[in-house]
């Protein structure tokens, strides 16, 4: 039986701009998720609004060493969400443990694409849960497979995101419910990493510059090299119809700094 600590009562801004599409303009659901979407994959890339769910948090820089004090060390401002719609999802299908580790994967993934890292103390700090806790959880998520990338074990900093696996899992033909059961992730989540896969594919296959690619798709720099890198391994192969699949009904719009002609090219 699910815990009743978290409840479903709570509504976005993203939801409650769903609901105002649809009463104050009369627009059919299907219409309202399209413009939300739409809006939301255009502003998202801006790092200068926080936005719900989401904190501003002091990290060590990832250029510091483990050996070194915190008090010694250099830090960064990351921006962390602790709280997303599709989290809830998580929670209601494998329960509260796994909705933490959920959680603390995401976060110290996205402290890493902002060149810093968390610690476990951090996510104590942050999540509000015990030490031991806490490394239970991330014993749990390294026994799924998942790389956590956090301060102090050099080694934990894996070659690539929980985010690439999820993609590479799909290429070679799992299904998104599969990859739901065995990396215990949302299914909105797993979609919106293959689509943003897909973007990176279409715009590397256009010659597109990584920072271009960055801004078009409004994800980090070190996530587009990782996509890249996927795409490359698997674009020619015996996965190739599946990239084919993928990159052939997506559209990319160009960020409005670099609009052309031909925006929302389709490919």
């Amino acid at each position: 039986m699910n815990n009743v600590y978290i409840t479903t009562n709570g509504m976005t801004k993203e939801q409650m701009f769903r609901l105002h599409l649809m009463n104050g303009f009369n627009f059919a659901p299907i219409t309202a998720d399209a413009i939300l979407e739409m809006s939301t994959d255009f502003f998202q890339g801006n790092k200068s609004n926080v936005h719900d769910g989401q904190m501003v948090y002091l990290a060590i820089s990832d250029e510091e060493g483990p050996g070194k004090s915190i008090i010694d060390s250099k830090h960064r401002e990351v921006i962390l969400t602790l709280d997303a719609p599709e989290d809830m999802e998580v929670y209601e299908q494998f329960g509260l443990s796994t909705y933490r580790q959920h959680v603390v994967l995401r976060i110290t993934q996205q402290a890493r694409e902002q060149n810093a890292l968390l610690t476990i103390k951090d996510l104590v700090k942050l999540l509000k849960n015990s030490y031991s806790t806490l490394k239970r959880d991330i014993k749990a998520l390294r026994g799924r497979g998942f790389f956590v990338p956090i301060r102090g074990v050099v080694k934990d900093i894996g070659p690539s995101s929980h985010k690439t696996k999820i993609v590479e899992l799909f290429v070679k033909g799992y299904t998104t419910s599969e990859i739901k059961t065995s990396t215990r992730h949302s299914l909105k989540s797993i979609e919106r990493y293959i689509k943003d896969f897909s973007r990176v594919s279409i715009l590397t296959a256009r010659s597109e510059s990584i920072d271009n690619i960055r801004l078009i798709v409004g994800i980090s720099e070190r996530l587009v090299k990782e996509y890249q890198e996927l795409y490359r391994n698997y674009k020619d192969g015996e996965h190739k119809q599946k990239i084919d699949e993928l990159v052939s009904n997506i559209t990319v719009y160009d960020p409005p700094m670099t609009f052309k002609k031909n925006t929302g090219v389709k490919i």
